[in-house]
């Protein structure tokens, strides 16, 4: 799926399109062009935000340190995902109906600017959309508009909203899979999941319940089920907040089986830690038919 790049003659002070390639040179090989990102930069905060999956690369407060960890391994190249930042997982996570194409669609796909502006406070507001076509019908076969809104400030908040235009309910399922950068993740430690029911993929989907804060030692990847609003990252750089009202959290670290991830690579495992807000496994979704769904999701440090 292909969309228009913007023009950047409308685009609002502070905004600049560029490529990867200017801002990853060391994520690139030789010839390759890159993939059209927005910069986006104000007295309060910087981010970069690809078209392509509406994916953001990178965040930080103003004189902050960044929030975000792109993998040292990832290609930022057409059709091809991308390690790190937030991806966008939609509208199915985990396996595909077809029992592939994991995460959905959207993630490779070429989303376009509907909208960039200043707000009277001085935050950047840029708002990407994705309409189906042709070439979604064979994977998901409704008509949509998924819409994501980035509100670039000292905290970023990024507002989902996926519109159903076919005639018959729709099965959703998101998340926003962010990967936090964190010194060791062994040293980090997530708190606002205390007592919480979760599935624990490592262990056959086994129904678990937390006692405490959650540390990572081993391989992890589990889905909290009906959490708070608010999760905390403690780890020698400071806390990151985390809030949303999604109903679901989705902790996960490769450990070692990093070395396994060609776009990770060994030992790369240690300098993140993935805390995801979603609607997944059973807390899914439904999209009647003409109606939208709506989610969102505030970091800050």
């Amino acid at each position: 799926m292909t969309s228009p790049a913007p023009d950047a003659r409308h685009l609002p002070d502070g905004v600049t399109l560029t490529t990867t390639a200017d801002l990853y040179p060391q994520l690139h090989t030789a010839g390759e062009a890159g993939l059209p990102v927005l910069l986006v930069e104000n007295a309060h905060g910087r981010a970069v935000i690809a078209l392509q999956g509406a994916h953001v690369l990178a965040f930080r407060p103003m004189d902050q340190r960044e929030m975000l960890w792109l993998s040292p391994r990832c290609k930022l190249q057409p059709d091809t995902a991308i390690r790190g930042g937030i991806p966008l997982c939609l509208p199915w996570f985990g396996a595909g109906p077809d029992g592939k194409s994991a995460h959905g669609f959207v993630r490779t796909a070429n989303w376009t600017l509907a909208n960039a502006a200043i707000t009277p406070a001085g935050a950047t507001r840029v708002t990407l959309e994705l309409a189906g076509d042709a070439s979604t019908s064979g994977l998901w076969p409704h008509a949509f508009v998924f819409q994501l809104e980035f509100l670039v400030a000292e905290t970023l908040t990024i507002r989902l909203s996926a519109t159903n235009r076919s005639a018959e309910t729709a099965p959703f399922a998101f998340a926003f899979h962010t990967y936090f950068a964190v010194p060791d993740v062994a040293q980090a430690r997530v708190s606002g999941l205390e007592d919480t029911d979760y599935i624990d993929k490592m262990d056959g989907g086994a129904r678990k319940r937390q006692a405490g804060e959650v540390t990572i030692g081993a391989a992890t990847d589990r889905i909290h089920l009906d959490v708070p609003a608010r999760q905390t990252i403690e780890s020698a750089d400071g806390r990151i907040v985390i809030e949303s009202d999604a109903g679901c959290a989705i902790v996960w670290n490769a450990w070692d089986n990093d070395r396994n991830i060609a776009d990770m690579g060994e030992g790369n495992h240690v300098g993140y830690l993935c805390v995801e807000r979603g609607e997944v496994a059973e807390r899914a979704l439904t999209i009647p038919a003409g109606e939208t769904c709506h989610s969102w999701m505030t970091l800050s440090l």
